[in-house]
């Protein structure tokens, strides 16, 4: 009897454990509350869908917490990739990455996010975007763009003109230009309209070059001829 007991009790530490676990990794917010010194860095996460477990950077400044997405920051990586890669994701986690769109929709999808994107043009000028509410879908909705709630600098030009749009590749056209396919004309890949008042995945471009082409954010380097952006970040975090 005594054994039983005590077998009962050992069960009921190992089911808390595994809990505690899976609780504490569901992404970058869950690991800085469960240890708060934790530092910036690489971790492995597992949103609650009983899915793969995901590699992701972290970025655990004082606001902390956020799951990184997206960041560019030197030209090393060739973001002009098709939909598989899109997909999957791609790049190196400690520089410049695209953190997949499946991933993405993972996360999102496991309670209710905000997402802040940081921009710095080739000035050293630095603006930021935020929304309240960010989702991306399934791969069945071509990962549809669910954004709104801004606050920030650099102006919306995420929320306001790309919600709800599918994402597009140069061989997968989901925009609403009808004569081509914004990925393939811009160089990128984004949740294009018809075509973009922002396209953060375009061409690395040295300073002081207008171009379409390259990574833009409307009201803050197109509308005030900065040239391409020279670095950008994309991040997530549960909403409060």
């Amino acid at each position: 009897m005594e054994m039983e007991k005590e077998t009962i009790e050992n069960n009921k530490k190992h089911e808390f454990c595994y809990i505690e676990k899976k609780f504490f990794k569901r992404d970058c917010g869950d690991i800085l509350q469960y240890n708060p010194s934790a530092d910036s860095g690489k971790y492995v996460i597992q949103p609650g869908d009983g899915r793969s477990e995901i590699t992701v950077y972290c970025d655990m400044r004082e606001d902390g917490g956020w799951t990184v997405i997206q960041r560019r920051q030197d030209g090393s990586v060739d973001f002009y990739r098709n939909w598989t890669e899109y997909k999957e994701g791609f790049g190196n986690l400690n520089t410049e990455f695209w953190l997949g769109n499946e991933q993405i929709n993972r996360i999102t999808s496991d309670g209710s996010f905000e997402l802040l994107v940081e921009m710095m043009d080739h000035l050293d000028v630095t603006k930021f975007a935020q929304y309240s509410v960010f989702h991306v879908g399934t791969e069945d909705s071509n990962y549809a763009l669910t954004i709104s709630g801004y606050t920030g600098n650099a102006s919306d030009s995420l929320g306001s003109y790309h919600n709800g749009q599918q994402f597009t590749t140069y061989d997968r056209d989901n925009d609403l230009k009808v004569s081509s396919n914004c990925a393939e004309k811009y160089h990128g890949a984004w949740w294009y309209n018809a075509c973009f008042s922002s396209t953060l995945n375009g061409r690395y471009i040295t300073p002081g070059i207008i171009d379409l082409t390259s990574i833009n954010w409307e009201d803050f380097n197109i509308n005030t001829n900065a040239g391409s952006l020279k670095k950008t970040a994309m991040m997530v975090k549960r909403a409060p």
